[in-house]
């Protein structure tokens, strides 16, 4: 498949994920927006690969830390619906202090 098609798929998942970030409240629908655009990070790196194995090192990194993200995202979810009792992203600040 052509590099350029590609990235330019990474392109549109990665506005895709940025729209939903920028205009959810709700943290579960920001979660999996953050994953798509780690995921259309990955997917650019794996494009871009070619050759070389040093991007695809770099995508395992990036699927590595996607799944760290994923569960500390989750375990704040959690926290906030034991205390709150409700998941909204507002009440973040409230958990620290």
């Amino acid at each position: 498949m052509n590099i350029v098609i590609v990235n330019l798929l990474a392109l549109i998942l990665f506005v895709i994920g940025l729209y939903g970030v920028m205009t959810s409240k709700v943290g579960i629908k920001m979660l999996f927006s953050i994953e798509i655009m780690i995921n259309s990070a990955i997917l650019s790196l794996i494009a871009v690969a070619g050759v070389s194995m040093q991007p695809i090192v770099l995508a395992l990194f990036a699927i590595a830390i996607a799944v760290v993200e994923s569960a500390v995202g989750i375990s704040l979810l959690v926290a906030l619906k034991r205390i709150y009792g409700e998941v909204n992203i507002t009440l973040l600040g409230e958990l620290r202090g």
